[in-house]
């Protein structure tokens, strides 16, 4: 997720609480003024005909690593609908208890914590992205790694590390200047992220370096990957200027195992990107856990 995505979630979720702040104030209309209730109050599954509903089923139904925080404000929005349903049938039967009125509450409480929370994640998740590229940083690699690898072992999918460095950055700097190279690195980072899929992380790690956590069936797989990332940037063209130039980048690859710590997988993932480096640039190669070379082209 970049910052224009986390910008849009925020944005979205503003205007799902808003729809809700609406119906919860329907809902005190018709408790107070005796109107008409209908089934966006009394139906059992009320909490899917509320709009709110839209936004959380677009966010179940990805594969962000902070599914979990998403699946509380599910379980607080559907037992708000359940205990707001219990009361308005007491309204309704004159049979209003105190007990029922705090339980009513305290689930609106919950529901509205839970959003809370996740609001300040989102814009602590925000901070912890590139202004330049957009991306998440090196930081924020750090935190999710252990995030990543756990959900790649729930689903038997291996876990491959690949480092992507721009060839010739420091002479597109010289010659456009280092406003262009601000270019370059934008361009770049959004081609990579096009290229990558959903399930795959990537990051500026610093400087015209980018690293990529990819989820595998196995070492073909992950090779293919890493292969359709590379070219993907090699097929497109980036304006610097009134030009258009190609600008290539060089990987190293490797498989993380279970026993790895993430600096020892970057570690050999970047003495297979200098190899690739030094054998001619605009290519990939992964390293073996023996730090074996192999090439991918």
């Amino acid at each position: 997720m970049i910052i224009n995505d986390l910008d849009y979630s925020l944005s979205e979720l503003n205007i799902a609480m808003k729809e809700h702040y609406d119906w919860a104030g329907k809902f005190l209309r018709l408790s107070l003024l005796d109107g008409e209730v209908d089934n966006d109050i009394l139906d059992p599954m009320s909490h899917q005909r509320c709009r709110f509903s839209r936004w959380l089923s677009l966010r179940l139904n990805g594969s962000a690593l902070d599914k979990e925080m998403v699946m509380a404000i599910n379980t607080n929005h559907i037992l708000m609908h359940d205990v707001a349903r219990e009361l308005m049938q007491s309204i309704i039967q004159k049979n209003v208890t105190d007990s029922l009125l705090e339980k009513y509450q305290q689930a609106q409480h919950e529901f509205i914590h839970s959003l809370d929370r996740y609001k300040e994640h989102l814009f602590s998740y925000r901070n912890l992205h590139d202004a330049l590229t957009g991306l998440p940083l090196r930081h924020l690699l750090y935190q999710e790694f252990p995030l990543f690898r756990e959900q790649c072992q729930r689903t038997c999918r291996n876990l491959y590390l690949l480092i992507m460095d721009i060839d010739h950055f420091k002479t597109i700097n010289d010659t456009w200047g280092h406003n262009a190279g601000d270019d370059v690195l934008r361009s770049v980072a959004l081609t990579l992220k096009d290229a990558t899929r959903r399930t795959e992380r990537i990051y500026r790690f610093g400087g015209e370096e980018f690293i990529i956590l990819l989820d595998a069936r196995n070492d073909e797989d992950a090779q293919k990957a890493a292969m359709r990332i590379r070219e993907h940037l090699q097929q497109h063209q980036i304006t610097v200027g009134d030009e258009q130039i190609s600008v290539t980048a060089t990987g190293g690859l490797t498989n993380v195992s279970h026993t790895d710590s993430l600096h020892e997988a970057i570690s050999r993932a970047d003495k297979a990107m200098y190899c690739g480096k030094n054998s001619g640039r605009n290519r990939c190669i992964m390293s073996t856990a023996a730090e074996e070379m192999i090439a991918l082209d």
